[in-house]
């Protein structure tokens, strides 16, 4: 005969059954709905720009069948199973000495942080010339291509928005006609002549939420990030500036922020999370960051993650300064309130 546990047991099972055939789940039996704080399945994790460089010639050489058209190799964290991060993706891309990739564009907005090489993007008309270190936006739903003119390999790092925007099912993708080469519709680096010197034209109203300025030079980065070190003495714990729309001050792009920081050799940053996600890519220097007691090291153009809600500070090693360029997804935050920080 069965005990009264057991029967409450089968009546429950019988219950919890009844529950899923109306494909519905008990808000009891959900984990993690009342958690204290964020937990993320992303793992921390450096991608060396020394490996995968390897892996981008191979597929220069294999024959792909036509699928390697667009050279690009994108950085999935081992707590996923696509993504760097639950809402971006990023990764190397190549383009060889005379190569180009046709123009296309799509709902997903892109940064480009050039690592070697030069070369240009164009878009929306628009040549904007790439050299180590620059920073260019291709902003959601603009036409863009890559050329390479030159006699150098191109590489840069792509960031991508890809998983928050497929998340949303929001994700629209279109070739130019042909997927030929775009038209050049205006001068060569005219959004750096109208808006990249600081000063911006008195009857330019600020139309789209993405910034009007295509590129932002590593030079003029990298003269600031000094200039702001002499102002403030060489700070213990390094500087930091923000890449910003020149007509709002907001973030470049609705969805990713973009910053830079400067590191002398043999200081830290302090420890710090955020519900932010963050891509980091060594644009100087070499040194290791510490995340949740883990030291992860790296060196110029390699990047790597740190999840949302998690612990990390960074060390800067060798004989001269770091410089590290991040993005992360705190726009898709701070509107509803959701953006948070503690520094210890």
């Amino acid at each position: 005969m069965a005990t009264s546990t057991e029967k409450r047991g089968a009546l429950a099972e019988s219950y919890y059954e009844r529950v899923r055939e109306a494909h519905l789940v008990a808000l009891w039996r959900v984990p993690e709905t009342d958690a204290p704080e964020p937990a993320p399945a992303e793992s921390p994790h450096v991608w060396r720009y020394d490996e995968l460089i390897g892996l981008l010639k191979e597929a220069c050489a294999l024959d792909l069948g036509g699928e390697s058209d667009r050279r690009a190799l994108n950085a999935v964290n081992p707590g996923r199973l696509w993504g760097t991060t639950q809402s971006m993706v990023a990764g190397y891309q190549m383009v060889l000495p005379g190569e180009s990739a046709p123009a296309h564009r799509h709902t997903p907005a892109a940064i480009r942080l050039m690592l070697s090489g030069r070369g240009y993007t164009v878009v929306e008309g628009e040549a904007v010339f790439m050299e180590p270190g620059d920073l260019v936006l291709t902003p959601g739903w603009t036409w863009h291509d890559h050329r390479n003119d030159g006699d150098e390999t191109m590489v840069w790092l792509d960031g991508l928005d890809v998983p928050f925007v497929r998340g949303m099912n929001a994700q629209f993708y279109e070739d130019f006609e042909g997927k030929q080469l775009q038209p050049k519709l205006v001068p060569d680096n005219a959004s750096v002549s109208r808006f990249g010197s600081g000063v911006v034209p008195s009857d330019e109203p600020a139309v789209t939420r993405h910034s009007p300025l295509t590129k932002y030079p590593y030079g003029s980065t990298l003269a600031s990030l000094r200039r702001l070190r002499e102002v403030k003495g060489d700070p213990e714990h390094g500087v930091s500036i923000d890449f910003v729309h020149p007509l709002t001050g907001g973030p470049v792009l609705p969805t990713m922020a973009c910053a830079m920081q400067l590191l002398p050799p043999g200081r830290a940053t302090q420890a710090r999370r955020h519900t932010s996600s963050t891509v980091f890519c060594v644009t100087q220097g070499e040194g290791y960051t510490v995340v949740n007691g883990e030291r992860m090291d790296w060196k110029h153009k390699d990047f790597f993650v740190v999840p949302s809600w998690t612990w990390y500070e960074h060390h800067a090693t060798g004989t001269e300064d770091v410089t590290l360029f991040s993005m992360s997804d705190r726009p898709l935050l701070e509107p509803f309130g959701l953006y948070r920080e503690q520094v210890r």
